[in-house]
């Protein structure tokens, strides 16, 4: 499958609480952008907003997995 970006409609959630994953620098919470390779576990996967902005995950969320995920989804 290669290299994939993936928009997430909606909130990206973690937790027992549902925790909302937000962006640091403008606050937004939905329409994000998830990319990586999914064949190279060496290629790091990013996750932007919908403003472009570099979105952090918490340690709770494995990148690797929700780019898995989204991409199984988007199929």
């Amino acid at each position: 499958m290669g290299h994939v970006e993936i928009t997430i409609h909606g909130p990206v959630t973690y937790g027992v609480d549902y925790a909302a994953v937000g962006c640091p620098t403008c606050a937004a919470t939905h329409s994000h952008r998830i990319g990586g390779d999914l064949d190279d576990d060496s290629v790091p996967v990013s996750l932007t907003c919908v403003n472009g902005h570099d979105v952090p995950l918490p340690g709770e969320v494995d990148a690797r997995e929700l780019l898995f995920t989204a991409a199984m989804r988007a199929e």
